[in-house]
């Protein structure tokens, strides 16, 4: 016997799903059905409360599957790493917080993702295989499992991308988001922590989190996903049409389209702010960032992102194919355009912040992820103002580069203006948001780096560029100074004093400690790159 599903329940104002005995299927026409079964997830393992979520421990029995550990866990559910107890194919399975069945239409949403998917069958959206429910009635889905990471932590890792780089993951987004649009979805949440990549050979990226998908037009006698009256979204990427629950249509997601672009450019969002009023506001009425205000890019290629980023639907791009047509023009354009240039080895002093969360916070966090972005951007503008030339910039760490002179006198003399330099910038990120929860780690060294001249200045690469080799891998409360940057100085001369650090570095503190709190804007340094 089939039903089609979700088949939701409502028992006062409480949406309740009882999907445990039904599996997913399809009729001919690719409509998605359940079929009564006997599956049932065994009360295997145990469950154990963490927070607002439940943790199923590993071993527990969810369907024809066993738990192996947690892979992730975001605003909705945790999604688990599992295998097929036959089988032993690896799957993931994600299950939705246990708290978020009390509220209304929560069930019914997480369901209907599946629904979602099944209908788009497409080689760039993650494939979902089965539907059920822990023995409480929490609704779990079975998908593919995704070697790899999300985009969010590739940008992490990587810092802003090159042109190319850029169009070459978002061409399967758009893929992906075109087969939505023609089956009348509109995603509505297009951000990099919904984006996976599999790095292959070859390069596998699929979008991902389908939970709060807008059907256009919905099956007659059935509710969409969401209805006009309801704001959900990311507030960092949200179309003004969505902040206001107005009608939304495909150019919403262009919107978002845009600021995914504008971050993988510039390694950040168009808009940021700590409050999330200031943040609408700005969404709302603020003219966006033209992406060259942070990142080497063409003029190109700040129409497209400001073109995707306006504030009327109509003033957007029609299609998400003719947002990849412009795109893949202005990336061939600025091809042709690429100036010859010539690398030198110079010597250079970097130095490096790594901010951090606190242990066990979670991640997805958008106070959190505000704050730290608001962090980053003071400790970016400090660097500029100094005379540092920003290398490397991701999501929570930064390299700024200074070069050195070739005279070894006024060398030492630069090396010592820069470790008093990097001694306030600590001081202020340490103390510049009291009670803020992130911790920021600050490393001085000096190496090589390769030096490439063209149109302008550039860093290309070098031994400098490789931080995993002397920034600090755990949290410190000093100044990190390696041997190199801090040879033949002077603490007492420099008014500052060293200690032992971790692997073989120095910490680097004041001599005395300032009375009035230090300010970013204060910091300044001698000498710019090249000079």
């Amino acid at each position: 016997m089939l039903f089609l599903f979700p088949d939701a329940i409502r028992r006062a104002g409480r949406v309740m799903v009882d999907m445990s005995r039904f599996s997913i299927s399809e009729t001919r026409g690719g409509m998605a059905m359940a079929r009564m079964n006997d599956k049932t997830t065994q009360p295997h393992g145990k469950v154990e409360e963490v927070g607002r979520t439940r943790e199923i421990r590993p071993g527990t029995i969810v369907g024809d599957y066993v738990i192996e550990d947690l892979a992730s866990s975001g605003g909705h559910g945790s999604v688990y790493r599992a295998r097929h107890q036959a089988k032993g194919d690896r799957v993931a399975i994600k299950v939705m917080h246990p708290s978020l069945m009390a509220l209304p239409r929560m069930a019914e949403r997480f369901v209907r993702e599946v629904e979602v998917i099944l209908r788009l069958h497409h080689p760039n959206i993650v494939e979902v295989h089965e539907l059920g429910t822990l023995p409480d009635g929490t609704p779990w889905y079975v998908m593919e499992y995704l070697e790899g990471t999300t985009l969010r932590n590739y940008l992490g890792a990587r810092g802003r991308l090159a042109p190319d780089e850029a169009l070459s993951i978002l061409e399967p987004v758009c893929a992906a988001l075109t087969a939505a649009h023609e089956d009348g979805i509109v995603h509505r949440d297009v951000k990099a922590s919904n984006i996976m990549i599999h790095e292959g050979p070859p390069r596998v990226v699929k979008l991902l989190d389908f939970g709060i998908a807008k059907l256009l037009a919905p099956e007659p006698g059935r509710a969409g996903l969401t209805s006009i009256g309801q704001q959900l979204g990311t507030p960092s990427i949200m179309a003004p049409e969505q902040i206001l629950c107005g009608p939304i249509d495909a150019r919403t997601d262009i919107y978002a389209l845009g600021a995914l672009l504008h971050v993988l450019l510039t390694g950040r969002p168009p808009f940021e702010s700590n409050a999330q009023g200031d943040l609408v506001e700005q969404h709302l009425a603020a003219p966006p960032p033209r992406p060259s205000l942070r990142a080497p890019v063409s003029p190109a290629l700040d129409a497209i992102v400001l073109r995707c980023l306006e504030k009327k639907p109509d003033r957007r791009f029609e299609s998400v194919g003719a947002f990849l047509d412009a795109l893949r023009e202005a990336v061939s354009a600025g091809r042709s355009e690429e100036t010859p240039h010539h690398e030198t080895e110079l010597c250079a002093v970097g130095i490096h912040v790594d901010l951090r969360f606190p242990e066990g916070a979670d991640e997805t966090d958008e106070t959190l992820v505000v704050a730290l972005a608001q962090t980053l951007e003071r400790a970016e503008d400090c660097m500029r103002s100094g005379g540092f030339l920003l290398v490397t910039v991701t999501s929570t760490q930064l390299l700024g580069v200074r070069l050195l002179s070739a005279d070894p006198v006024h060398a030492k003399t630069e090396r010592r203006s820069a470790v008093q330099f990097a001694l306030t910038l600590h001081a202020a990120l340490q103390q510049q948001d009291e009670g803020s929860a992130v911790h920021a780690n600050v490393a001085i060294h000096v190496d090589a780096v390769n030096v490439r001249t063209g149109a302008e200045l550039d860093i290309a690469s070098g031994d400098l560029a490789r931080t995993e080799a002397w920034a600090p891998q755990g949290n410190v409360d000093a100044l990190v100074a390696t041997s190199a940057a801090i040879e033949g100085l002077s603490g007492s001369a420099g008014g500052f004093f060293l200690e032992p650090g971790p692997s073989g570095t120095t910490l680097v503190r004041r001599a005395a400690t300032r009375r009035s709190k230090p300010s970013l804007t204060m910091v300044s340094g001698q000498g710019r790159p090249g000079t």
